[in-house]
């Protein structure tokens, strides 16, 4: 799977941008604050449907326009295929695919995968349980679509449950809580054997490419963490969906008088966790900066295989001022990691010295506008 082409008009800081993308390696290089960001952000609005870095659309759209419009060209096993996303301040954004208008996002999603990556996706790994679930949940939907169609059934089901409890200060009148109990556990427990599959999968690429980034120093684990009594499991089990089912609605009812003094369900996937560690101790209490970095690049790295053995296509690689932040030693490792896949990589500096001669194409980024360049 490789971008050919790339086209924004009136986004963020760029008035009329297009490039042509090489299959290899691509660098977008300039000052800060520049707009080169920015393309990775359209690139990233043409996979998933929105952005990482706004929940609001609008946020997207050039200072004083009130529409914006992202195009990509994409090369896939099975030929072309041309993605249009159309953003307005005063109505939803459109999509479409091939020109033809899409009406749900689900329809969006797997047309082109990417794998994005940032310095402030340390997240990942130092903060909230909530991100890591954002991380499994965008990963899955790329090459699963009946799970993401699954996450917006649960989160609907949710939705009502919570609604319940709050209508209900007394715990009087809860009938409805057994209905809404069994559809919360059915559809919950599909998505956390999805999510066991996918970590099975990929538990293993990340210790690859962890210990060959790292020179084989370090050894990284990663399991999934369930919020019912059952644990922590490390991998798919023989008949799991049924026994996740029952003790997902065992928890839900037996936490019923918990969740009607918090007025909130406090059991399921949305509680769910990643328990990252490196040579046996928690990543986030016991690494060290630098770690923790790297463990969430082997991770957001080890992506890339899981997708191609899902998928048959390698997925875009984004990365945002990533190389930075890396010695010349992991550096050169990453960038031998993906040497098969295209990348689209923002820097401020860098030195090309590391890059195998003719491996990748330069473009210079100012003020949002693209220029081709030679080093």
């Amino acid at each position: 799977m490789q971008i050919r082409s790339l086209s924004l008009f009136r986004f963020r800081n760029h008035a009329e941008t297009r490039v042509l993308l090489s299959p290899g390696i691509n660098i977008f290089a300039g000052d800060n604050a520049q707009g080169k960001t920015n393309l990775l952000e359209a690139i990233y609005l043409a996979c998933v449907g929105r952005s990482w870095r706004t929940v609001r659309d609008k946020d997207m759209i050039k200072h004083g326009d009130d529409c914006s419009k992202v195009g990509a060209t994409v090369a896939k096993s099975f030929g072309e295929c041309a993605v249009e996303i159309n953003l307005s301040s005063t109505a939803k954004k459109s999509v479409k695919i091939n020109d033809i208008p899409v009406l749900k996002m689900g329809e969006l999603i797997g047309t082109i995968n990417c794998v994005f990556f940032s310095p402030d996706e340390l997240r990942l790994i130092k903060e909230a349980p909530a991100d890591r679930r954002r991380f499994l949940d965008i990963d899955i939907s790329q090459i699963d679509k009946s799970y993401f169609y699954a996450l917006l059934r649960y989160h609907k089901i949710l939705a009502q449950r919570n609604a319940l409890l709050k209508s209900r200060p007394d715990g009087s009148n809860l009938q409805g809580l057994d209905i809404w109990d069994a559809e919360l556990a059915s559809v919950g427990s599909f998505i956390i054997e999805r999510r066991f599959d996918f970590i099975e999968k990929l538990a293993p690429e990340v210790a690859r490419v962890h210990d060959f980034i790292t020179g084989g120093k370090e050894r990284i684990q990663v399991a999934y963490s369930q919020n019912v009594p059952r644990g922590t499991f490390n991998s798919p089990l023989e008949g799991l969906r049924e026994a996740i089912e029952a003790n997902l609605l065992n928890s839900l009812r037996s936490n019923r008088s918990k969740d009607l003094r918090l007025k909130t369900t406090t059991t399921g996937p949305h509680r769910d966790d990643l328990v990252i560690t490196i040579n046996g101790k928690d990543v986030r209490n016991f690494a060290s900066q630098g770690q923790q970095r790297t463990a969430a690049l082997s991770l957001k790295l080890a992506e890339l295989e899981v997708f191609k053995n899902a998928t048959g296509e390698i997925p875009i690689l984004l990365l945002d001022d990533v190389l930075s932040e890396l010695d010349d030693s992991r550096q050169r490792n990453l960038l031998a990691l993906i040497k098969n896949c295209q990348s689209i990589i923002t820097a401020t500096k860098l030195d090309f010295g590391l890059i195998p001669c003719g491996a990748f194409k330069l473009f210079n980024v100012v003020l949002g506008k693209v220029k081709n360049s030679k080093v």
